[in-house]
């Protein structure tokens, strides 16, 4: 392309998953998790007025959430870490 401009050419890829029944009831179950604890550090983040909290507390509330909530537990530590 000369003096015409540039033209960016976007690729991506798509793969279908085939779950099993177990499996996707898995995969419900801890987007669901997910769910729940971004709201809940959506409340707890809005909560505060003037400072927020730190990275740091938010992270220990969703461990605390975590070992106090049963149903929070199937989610992954990991997802869990990078949900805020």
């Amino acid at each position: 392309m000369s003096g015409q401009g540039t033209v960016k050419r976007q690729r991506g890829h798509k793969a279908r998953l085939e779950l099993t029944r177990a499996q996707s009831a898995i995969l419900d179950e801890q987007a669901s998790a997910a769910i729940t604890v971004w709201n809940c550090l959506h409340a707890y983040w809005t909560h505060f007025s003037g400072k927020r909290p730190t990275l740091a507390q938010a992270d220990q509330a969703i461990r605390q959430a975590r070992a106090d909530f049963p149903f929070l537990a199937v989610l992954p530590a990991q997802a869990a870490q990078a949900v805020p």
